[in-house]
């Protein structure tokens, strides 16, 4: 199976902005429809699992798809799986929250406590997907254990997009601030 590539970069670590933000973000909004019982913030807090949600989903199966390139029995699986594991917890607990509250976006039972158990488990997923790109090299050019594999284009003039976004570096300076 090929990688997930959108303009010549790895699709997933862009896709899973959305719901490493609004999980934890949710987890705000709920703890503070708790505090102050203003419907608001549940309101706010339910669109925003919604849409980790929907986000989270993008993000998995572009994650799956760079997934199933990874060669069995290597300490790359082994925490692509702790990672993959971690993250469908997180998205069966935000469906779960989702689903209790669709007709009201109130507290229900245990919907509080599934927020913190979300923005946790993305956090302590984050950690893994981080150690699989910054200490085991997944998906970095020169480095990656599977970067023999081909690219999927997610787009027609995938290419052209990659070229157009390089070829703009250019223009922007190199100099800048730097920290000793």
């Amino acid at each position: 199976m090929p990688k997930s590539t959108l303009a010549g970069h790895p699709l997933h670590p862009m896709l899973v902005v959305a719901p490493a933000a609004l999980l934890p973000f949710s987890f705000i909004l709920d703890a503070m429809h708790n505090a102050t019982d203003n419907d608001d913030y549940a309101n706010a807090a339910y669109y925003g699992l919604t849409g980790a949600l929907i986000g989270g989903a993008a993000a998995a199966l572009a994650g799956a798809m760079d997934y199933l390139t990874i060669e069995r029995d290597t300490d790359v699986k082994r925490t692509a799986n702790l990672h993959a594991m971690l993250n469908g917890g997180v998205m069966v607990a935000t469906a779960a929250n989702v689903l209790m509250r669709r007709n009201q976006p109130r507290h229900v039972g245990g919907s509080l406590a599934l927020s913190a158990l979300g923005a946790l488990g993305v956090i302590v997923s984050g950690w893994f997907g981080g150690r699989l790109v910054y200490e085991q090299g997944m998906r970095v050019k020169g480095v990656s254990p599977v970067e023999h594999e081909r690219d999927v284009k997610m787009l027609p003039g995938d290419e052209k997009i990659e070229h157009a976004m390089a070829g703009a570096e250019k223009y922007v300076p190199s100099a800048g601030p730097v920290l000793h």
